[in-house]
């Protein structure tokens, strides 16, 4: 069934029931792909718009659906593989000099936006390998946070299927996960490392004192004056000298350049200056 296209004021009519609703603000988030997704939704749904409103209205567990659609989860261990060799051959060992230097003992790395944990997980693994490497004795506390909650309790689990290991060679998979059923649970050594929790990065305060901070492909999905707000919750997040890692079509808003030195262009790695 097609859908007539959503003007703004429908837009916007939406999006204060479901942040009166359920609490969840996406009202600055970029207009043309909340768009698609809300399209799309209502299109799936078979109704108008207004037989829509209708059915918020009527049946609450719509909202649901509204909103895995409106947050678009891309997920599987080690996405764009050439980010993570970086991260392995210059972030990691260069943040574990530091912390060498310093004389701190406590490793802390979010990965925000990680929805069904691949992202978080496949650092953890990075971490491991490289502690037991130099035989570094830290604290590592790894967060894994989304907006979404079903995601969260998925990614506690640690249980995925193989699709989300394509990237994961026949060695790492023997060595870091485990064989269950027709999916791969990740071994316990790997997955205590990483804290899993529900945080919406819009409206809640961020996390602190961040040695590595992952945030790739959620900035644009944001207006250029939420990107802003969200990135100056990062960028007092990180400790000076840690590393921040955004998506390959994401650079840091104008106003932070001149305390980030870039790391890697291709890749999006900069680095918090001291």
């Amino acid at each position: 069934m097609s859908v007539a296209a959503l003007s703004e004021e429908q837009i916007d009519h939406i999006l204060e029931k479901v942040y009166t609703a359920k609490g969840w603000d996406f009202r600055r988030y970029r207009r043309s792909s909340l768009k698609r997704c809300m399209e799309r939704r209502i299109a799936i749904s078979r109704r108008s718009y207004q037989t829509y409103v209708e059915l918020l209205d009527s049946e609450p567990v719509e909202f649901n659906h509204l909103f895995n659609h409106i947050t678009i989860k891309v997920s599987e261990f080690f996405r764009n593989p050439e980010v993570f060799r970086h991260i392995e051959d210059y972030v990691i060992p260069m943040t574990l000099r530091r912390l060498t230097v310093t004389g701190s003992t406590d490793l802390r790395i979010w990965s925000c936006g990680c929805a069904n944990g691949e992202e978080p997980l496949s650092i953890a693994i990075l971490i491991d390998k490289w502690l037991k490497k130099t035989g570094c004795n830290l604290n590592s506390k790894i967060y894994g946070t989304d907006i979404d909650e079903s995601a969260i309790n998925s990614a506690r689990k640690g249980v995925f299927i193989e699709d989300s290991l394509k990237n994961v060679g026949p060695f790492m998979r023997s060595q870091f996960f485990q064989a269950s059923n027709s999916a791969f649970q990740i071994i316990p050594q790997i997955r205590n490392l990483v804290i899993f929790g529900t945080h919406d990065i819009v409206s809640h305060i961020q996390l602190s004192r961040m040695d590595i901070i992952l945030c790739r492909n959620l900035l644009i999905y944001f207006e250029k004056e939420l990107q802003e707000k969200v990135f100056e919750k990062f960028y007092y997040s990180l400790k000076p000298g840690g590393f921040i890692v955004l998506g390959k079509s994401e650079v840091p808003p104008l106003r932070f350049r001149d305390n980030l030195i870039e790391v890697c262009k291709r890749e999006k790695i900069y680095q918090k200056g001291t």
